[in-house]
């Protein structure tokens, strides 16, 4: 008779209660912890401009004191008895508490000019990382807790873990589509803190039932006793770990590029990739291991083909692409994670070394790359990492690994020396037979699916040429900083600037005869003279005498060439390296030849502006066209920032051309709750034939009605009623300025 055929009906009925408890408490403090991710990041952005990168270095951070919490898990059962365990967690905990409600520590509102990411991470570490690392914790000791039960699952007590990030996956899911539109930042704080009191019951009462239900000392001896973990296996654990959650940090970065950096964005890689633990801790998966290395070569042919089409093709179509790569490379490496997992007894060890896998990947896309890479390239070689750690690899390397990398090595130079016989990549004939090299090899690619070796490296030479020299695209300068990703093109006789996909600007640089230009240089893009930005400038002037200028957004100082003698103008940037870029007369002239002498403040234009005078009689707000929207530029109390410093009759200008956003009503609303009022040019699509002269958004926003009136703009102009809950600090619903760009497009 099996010990857990002997007990009683009462001890039965416990044990019943015990997991039922465990299981809850385990649900309930990852709900806690991965709602804590996006809620406190959301805090933070305000403070850093809104860039993608924000959320990049917390997901490092959230690693790194995930790992402390694994750790410290560890040390707790392997030198701790249960009872003294249980006692240490609750004082963690509890002083933990004296840490709530969760916002921004004191020290920590004004950024830094140089060393942000460092910075971003002391501010996490002072503000959430004692309750962050008490409450991560939980998952590996709760596991450990009940393997020292004399339930009969206590053996294998691995589906509390998949119990844990089953609380992760749902609260992921409900944060954009319930929790965020539905309070506002503080109120979650407030719900935080009472969760948080309910957990500590909680885990008390986890402890109280460990302890009474304990297997005999005999017993867990005997358990103990079993063979040590090799290193080649702890190897392994770092390995799968590193790989999933460098993924993570790198899709979230490529994907939140062109819409803005918001919680609902990180949340779906995050999501899916806590949704992987759910699928593959389990003897029984819905997806198969088989299926899912059949598959995978066939996500990375998807992947390869988004990497040449992703900038002319719907950003829906896109995401769901690089998710479905990212989702398929996830699973194959917490699959064989949790077939490479050890007995319970080493349990809190493997989610030590599995955690410091995660922290190196976090560490590896959120700082390292940023440095070494001016591109998001880290992305797609992660990818083809997780091919690499398929099972068969390391024997077909053996078989004939260097001879498979050899042949695609030598197609690779023969393709290199063909293309430089004919006149080299910058030739047109050039560039034509490079695109249609790379369209052939990707075509090829499927085909090789079986010899993995020639596949993977095949792969890898198609991503590195596709991130380096993308086909039909002539890179005269590729650029990254903390803000995001720039690249500097050539057509024809002009210079485009992209932040990601988006151009920002266009200049020419040669006439027709390519000689380089010398004189004024003319505003083009969304910047040109029968655009909407360029009415409102002029119909301000006409409305009054306008003596200072206020422009947040440089790009490349298209608008600088509207400066008139008498006029002040300051300019506004968030990234050195925009204003780097924009002051180099090789790549672009316009702020060279018309704002030599014009100041720019660097930082976010929340702080900044804060610092000027009041007077400003235009005040251009140019830093929403589709990628990382700042969106606390668009908030209530931005607004009244906005007005303390316009002149008696100033008004704001407003460039809302997004392809992805419709920023129309928030423009309207906040300005609204500021007893303002707005008008808005929208997009005229017939503008579009116009050589490099793009259709724009634009909003004037006045502080009367009577100032509107005054403006005497044209007949494509009309009001702006205020249609949506206005946005503040505290509150902002960016999927719905999504769905709504969505079904105005339709």
């Amino acid at each position: 008779m099996t010990l857990a055929e002997s007990v009683s009906p009462v001890r039965a009925e416990r044990m019943f209660s015990c997991a039922a408890l465990f299981t809850a408490t385990s649900f309930l403090s990852a709900l806690l912890l991965f709602c804590l991710e996006p809620m406190f990041s959301k805090m933070v952005l305000p403070v850093l401009g809104g860039s993608s990168a924000v959320w990049s270095i917390a997901m490092a951070v959230f690693q790194g004191l995930l790992l402390a919490g694994y750790v410290y898990a560890w040390i707790l059962t392997r030198w701790l008895p249960l009872r003294s365990a249980t006692l240490v967690h609750l004082a963690v905990l509890a002083v933990a508490a004296i840490f709530l409600p969760v916002g921004i520590a004191h020290g920590f509102a004004l950024p830094p000019n140089q060393g942000l990411p460092l910075w971003l991470v002391s501010l996490f570490l002072a503000s959430i990382g004692m309750p962050f690392f008490a409450v991560a914790a939980n998952a590996p000791l709760l596991q450990a807790w009940f393997a020292r039960t004399e339930h009969k699952d206590a053996a294998d007590p691995y589906f509390l873990y998949r119990a844990s990030n089953f609380g992760s996956f749902a609260v992921l899911l409900a944060y954009p589509f319930f929790i965020e539109p539905a309070w506002g930042l503080a109120e979650q704080s407030r719900i935080w803190a009472v969760g948080y009191a309910l957990l500590v019951l909680c885990i008390a009462l986890c402890g109280s039932f460990a302890l009474s239900l304990q297997r005999p000392e005999a017993l867990r001896t005997a358990t103990a006793n079993s063979s040590p973990v090799a290193w080649t296996r702890r190897i392994g654990w770092v390995a799968f770990g590193f790989v999933p959650s460098g993924l993570l940090v790198a899709v979230t970065a490529h994907i939140a590029t062109d819409v803005a950096s918001a919680p609902f964005l990180w949340i779906a890689p995050l999501a899916l990739y806590l949704f992987t633990f759910v699928l593959a801790f389990t003897e029984k998966p819905f997806l198969k291991l088989e299926w899912l290395l059949a598959a995978q070569p066939f996500s990375i042919v998807l992947l390869v083909v988004l990497l040449f089409v992703e900038p002319a093709i719907p950003w829906g179509l896109a995401l769901f692409g690089n998710l479905a790569a990212f989702f398929i490379a996830a699973l194959i490496c917490q699959t064989l994670l949790y077939r490479s997992r050890p007995q319970a007894q080493s349990l809190t060890e493997f989610y030590a070394w599995m955690s410091l896998g995660g922290v190196l990947g976090g560490i590896f896309a959120a700082l390292i790359a940023p440095q070494i890479f001016n591109s998001v390239i880290e992305y797609p070689l992660l990818i083809l990492a997780s091919f690499a750690l398929r099972p068969e690899i390391k024997r077909d390397f053996r078989a004939s690994g260097l001879r498979e990398i050899g042949f695609v090595f030598a197609l690779s130079a023969a393709a290199v020396v063909a293309l430089f016989a004919i006149g080299g990549p910058t030739s047109n004939l050039g560039q034509n037979f490079y695109a249609v090299m790379l369209t052939v090899a990707a075509l090829a690619l499927p085909f090789f699916a079986r010899n993995r070796i020639r596949f993977l490296a095949l792969a890898t030479v198609l991503v590195c040429a596709t991130n380096l020299f993308p086909p039909g695209q002539g890179i005269v300068l590729r650029a990254r900083s903390f803000f995001g990703v720039y690249k500097i093109t050539q057509a024809g006789n002009y210079h485009l600037f992209l932040h990601g996909t988006t151009r920002h600007g266009a200049e020419e640089m040669r006439d027709m005869k390519g000689r380089a230009l010398t004189g004024r240089p003319e505003p083009l893009a969304y910047y040109h003279r029968a655009g909407g930005l360029a009415e409102a400038i002029e119909a301000a002037r006409a409305h009054a005498n306008v003596q200072r200028v206020a422009v947040v957004g440089l790009g490349i100082g298209s608008l600088s060439c509207y400066i008139r003698p008498h006029e002040h103008w300051t300019f506004y940037e968030l990234d050195p390296l925009v204003l780097r870029l924009a002051r180099d007369p090789k790549l672009f002239r316009s702020f060279d030849y018309c704002a030599r002498g014009v100041p720019v403040v660097l930082g976010d234009a929340r702080l900044t502006l804060r610092d000027t005078k009041p007077g400003v009689d235009i005040l251009v707000l140019d830093a929403f066209t589709s990628d990382s929207v700042p969106v606390h530029l668009l908030t209530r109390e931005a607004f009244a920032l906005y007005r303390s410093k316009l002149a008696r009759h100033g008004v704001v200008i407003f460039h809302i051309s997004n392809r992805n956003l419709e920023l129309s009503d928030v423009v309207a609303a906040s300005a609204a709750a500021n007893g303002m009022v707005a008008m808005l040019h929208p997009m005229l699509q017939e503008r579009t034939n116009l050589l490099h002269r793009y259709p724009s958004e634009v909003a004037v926003v006045a502080q009367s009605p009577a100032d509107l009136r005054n403006l005497h703009l044209g007949a494509e102009w009309h009001p702006l009623p205020p249609g949506r809950k206005v946005w503040t600090d505290d509150y902002s619903d960016v999927l719905g300025a999504l769905l709504e760009r969505m079904t105005k497009s339709r």
